[in-house]
């Protein structure tokens, strides 16, 4: 018989995927305090729910995955709401950020390409690259064709192309 692998402690969970799932909020909500905000409110919300967690249903990445997107949607909602308007229009993305990690010309400008996208289209690019989901899966949770999928993601890459080169949004739209 084969025995059951345990499952991880939750301080090993967190030191492995503490860094994928900071990377995972920034790429949705690029600003520095704001995702460290939701990144500490992702690891008390799945510790406190970790002895439910069940790793024949996801993989602790995915779980901890879904917790975060859930939790930026909610902030967009929340702000939304606060400001009576919607969720595209409802940023909170100041355009400075003191971090680090900026200090690198390719950090700068992914983060300055990233600010000057919405929040569905940031939402698109986390799930098809950092969460590494399959475009039949982005069309199921969105409600549209994969070929709507691949199709957006053909225009969306295509416009962070002209962003990078340093167009203006109004070059292309």
């Amino acid at each position: 018989m084969f025995k059951k692998r345990s499952k991880p402690s939750f301080e090993q969970v967190y030191e492995e995927q503490f860094s994928y799932i900071y990377n995972l909020v920034y790429m949705m909500l690029p600003h520095k305090e704001s995702a460290e905000d939701i990144v500490s409110e992702v690891f008390i919300k799945a510790m406190e729910n970790y002895d439910r967690f069940d790793e024949e249903k996801a993989s602790v990445k995915t779980w901890l995955a879904t917790i975060a997107k859930n939790m930026v949607t909610d902030r967009y909602r929340s702000n939304a709401r606060k400001q009576g308007v919607s969720i595209d229009e409802a940023v909170e993305i100041p355009t400075e950020d003191s971090y680090e990690m900026f200090d690198d010309d390719i950090n700068q400008e992914v983060s300055m390409i990233l600010k000057q996208l919405s929040p569905q289209e940031r939402e698109l690019l986390t799930m098809r690259y950092f969460m590494e989901m399959k475009n039949g899966d982005i069309a199921e949770k969105l409600g549209i064709a994969p070929k709507a999928v691949s199709e957006r993601l053909r225009r969306l890459l295509q416009k962070c192309r002209k962003l990078e080169e340093g167009k203006s949004l109004s070059d292309f739209l």
